[in-house]
């Protein structure tokens, strides 16, 4: 074949362009195959509630694209030199002259250098875009139009459910991320309690240690020394009220305070929580353990479990179990760090529910299982530090009422530190200082008022002389009580008549000594007044009110 590169040229220039070309029509055509089929999938997906809308993937839209270049680029129509010479030859209207030179290759001839020469020729007037035209821009319009439509349908489209997928779906999502946020709840509650240990712990050792100190100086004490006892007491009074300020809350002496109900309403579930509020009250929790001891293996045994009924059923009785602990936790015991610890468990109970039998579900449903156990594990924890604070708090409030006993036996010259040999617990000393305190009041072994030196005393008149020297005067003592103004005033010793009582005046004292009573509980409750002090301060104000009626309406006089 005779050389001719000017047509040669021409051949490749053109059938590049008219590969470009096909290729740009078979992008136009996967395109909108592809837009319209996104259109479709978006209408049904929504409409039929196929994919919640937290589960669509934008960036999925970005594969549209690269599917219709794939689909243009594997699928358009090949183009061959012979057809690019006939498209020359037809914008040229060289009657079949560069498909002849096309075939040369594979014909023979003389002829052949003739048709070289003048498709040479021919071919330096031919311009290669002209023979293939680019217009690009209808069609680009054309899936503009319909990229912009699917827009407007993501956009635009309800979500319905009319099977209930999407609610299912949400459901599911809803409760795995329950269970993951209960899993860093518990995380931190576990750090929070770690520390919590720790300083009670210490605040143990330091209660502790001032325990036994006041054991050893109650063993110090002697008759004679009133005011060095005194003032040892008091050093000990101070120490143990701030220790037990700082150890009390309203909540633990309710806890401690709390009766407990001997009615069986409620049957044995009631019976139940009053075995568990007594122990803890003591300080001890064996029952309540055993109790979450057994919410873990009811538990283990859900995990196991393969049969659905099976699963229903125990899950019905662990629910009713951490039920039954959470409305005590809330209820008797006043402990939002326990009871929290309970919801939780509960809560991820719930959230483990299988919803479906895939392997979705029932991988979540293990990790719910995981966070129930996390929650029971933090539970008990929960309860031991309960239980250790409740006894310390109980240790203090009998230190208390101890050391009260000491004091007022201190205060008659009675406490005598030899009498307390064998003595070990607060409960031996607190015996000893009963008896002692009984020993005094049924009439020891000498009253004062016969004179000869001390005793515990009967009351009644002392005896006196009334040949005294000159100085004595027969005065009457002059008393008041105020609770913002004067509300009794002696003016005499003798009884009234009972047809001199004033009424009025005996409603008036009953109001105030009333309202003073009331101020006294209100302080008490306010400034945290340690045990050991408010049966001394009752008892004073209730002897304020315990007087005769003729007395009252005499004083008032």
């Amino acid at each position: 074949m005779p050389e001719t590169p000017v047509a040669a040229n021409l051949l490749s220039r053109v059938q590049l362009r008219l590969r470009l070309r096909s290729i740009a029509s078979s992008g136009y055509v996967w395109g909108m195959v592809v837009l319209c089929a996104g259109i479709v999938t978006v209408l049904a997906v929504r409409l039929l509630g196929l994919v919640p809308r937290s589960h669509e993937q934008p960036h999925w839209f970005l594969l549209m694209p690269l599917l219709a270049a794939a689909g243009a680029g594997l699928c358009h129509r090949r183009i061959r030199q012979s057809t690019a010479a006939h498209a020359i030859d037809r914008h040229a209207h060289t009657k079949d002259l560069f498909l002849t030179l096309a075939s040369l290759p594979s014909s023979a001839g003389e002829y052949q250098p003739l048709v070289a020469k003048s498709a040479e020729t021919r071919a330096e007037e031919i311009d290669p875009g002209r023979v293939v035209t680019f217009r690009p821009w209808k069609r680009l319009s054309h899936l503009g139009a319909v990229a912009a439509l699917m827009g407007l349908a993501v956009w635009l489209t309800p979500q319905l459910d009319p099977f209930g997928t999407v609610a299912a779906v949400e459901q599911q999502e809803q409760a795995r991320d329950e269970i993951q946020t209960i899993h860093r709840a518990n995380e931190n509650q576990r750090e929070q309690l770690k520390r919590k240990s720790r300083q009670a712990g210490q605040g143990s050792d330091e209660i502790e240690n001032e325990v036994e100190k006041l054991k050893t100086d109650f063993r110090k004490m002697r008759p004679n020394g009133q005011k060095a006892n005194a003032k040892v007491l008091a050093e000990h009074r101070s120490t143990l009220g701030d220790q037990w300020k700082s150890q009390s809350t309203d909540r633990l002496r309710e806890m401690l305070n709390r009766p407990i109900s001997r009615q069986q309403m409620g049957g044995s579930r009631s019976a139940k929580m009053n075995e568990w509020l007594s122990e803890l009250q003591e300080g001890r929790t064996d029952s309540l353990r055993k109790q979450l001891q057994q919410a873990q293996q009811t538990m283990q045994a859900l995990m196991e479990a393969k049969d659905p009924e099976e699963r229903r059923k125990i899950q019905s009785q662990l629910k009713n179990d951490l039920q039954d602990l959470k409305k005590f936790a809330s209820d008797r015991a006043r402990s939002k760090e326990l009871a929290s610890a309970l919801s939780k468990a509960l809560k991820a109970l719930e959230a483990g529910r299988p919803q479906n039998s895939d392997s979705a579900s029932e991988l979540m449903s293990q990790d719910a299982m995981e966070a129930v156990r996390e929650s029971l594990e933090l539970s008990e924890q929960e309860l031991e530090q309960l239980a250790r604070t409740a006894k310390d708090l109980k240790k203090l409030e009998d230190a208390l009422k101890t050391l009260q006993q000491a004091q007022n036996l201190n205060n008659e010259g009675q406490l005598d530190g030899e009498k307390l040999e064998g003595c070990e617990t607060l409960d031996d000393y607190a015996e000893i200082y009963a008896q002692m305190t009984g020993l005094g009041e049924a009439g020891g072994e000498k009253d004062i008022n016969e004179g000869g030196g001390g005793g515990a005393g009967k009351g009644g008149g002392t005896p006196e002389d009334g040949s005294q020297p000159e100085g004595y005067r027969d005065e009457k003592s002059k008393a008041r009580i105020r609770a913002g103004k004067v509300l009794l005033s002696i003016k005499t010793k003798e009884y009234a008549e009972e047809a001199e009582i004033d009424p009025d005046a005996v409603r008036r004292y009953q109001d105030s000594v009333k309202s003073l009573k009331d101020s006294v509980q209100s302080a008490i409750e306010n400034e945290q007044i340690p045990p050991g002090y408010e049966d001394a301060i009752k008892k004073y104000f209730d002897s304020i009110e315990n007087v005769d009626p003729a007395l009252k309406s005499a004083d008032a006089r």
